[in-house]
C-alpha cells in the first residue's frame, strides 16, 4: 500500500494499533499512536475537503495541519466545514488528547498507560474512524 495521504498513514497506523491491541499489548506507545491515528483521520478530512477562500483562511489551513490537538482539530472541522463528531466520539477523543506528549516523554505531565487507557484508546480510534468515513461520504456529496 502506497502511503500518499493522511488517510493512508492513519489506516497503516490503525492496522498496527489493532494488531498490538489484539495481541494484548499495553504500552505507552499505544496512547501516542491512538492520538496520532485520530489526528491523521481528521487531518485527512481537512486536507482533502477544506478549500481556503483567502490568505487568512490559507494560513489557518496551514496552521491546523501542524497541530497535534484533537480538540483543536474537532473545533476546526465544526467551525469551518460543518463536520461535527457525536458527543460520545468527542468525549473519547478528549480523553486521549495529550497522549501524544504525555506518553512519550518524561516530566511532570508524563503518565504510564494501563489496560483501561488502552481500551479508551481503542474506543476513541474506532469511533473516530467510523465517523470520519461517514463525514467523508457527506463531504463528497457536497462536492458534486
Amino acid at each position: 500500500m502506497a502511503l500518499n495521504s493522511y488517510f493512508d498513514f492513519a489506516e497503516n497506523d490503525f492496522q498496527y494499533f489493532k494488531a498490538s491491541y489484539d495481541a494484548g499489548i499495553v504500552a505507552n506507545m499505544m496512547g501516542a499512536m491512538a492520538q496520532g491515528i485520530c489526528e491523521k483521520y481528521m487531518k485527512h478530512l481537512i486536507s482533502e475537503y477544506y478549500k481556503p477562500d483567502d490568505a487568512m483562511q490559507q494560513k489557518d489551513f496551514e496552521n491546523i495541519l501542524r497541530t497535534h490537538s484533537l480538540n483543536r482539530l474537532m473545533k476546526f472541522l465544526k467551525a469551518n466545514m460543518g463536520a461535527e463528531f457525536s458527543k460520545n466520539t468527542q468525549t473519547h477523543m478528549r480523553m486521549i488528547d495529550g497522549f501524544y506528549f504525555s506518553t512519550r516523554y518524561p516530566g511532570d505531565d508524563s503518565i504510564e498507560i494501563d489496560g483501561d487507557d488502552v481500551e479508551t484508546c481503542n474506543d476513541a480510534i474506532e469511533l473516530c474512524r467510523t465517523e470520519v468515513l461517514e463525514l467523508e461520504r457527506e463531504l463528497k456529496k457536497c462536492e458534486v
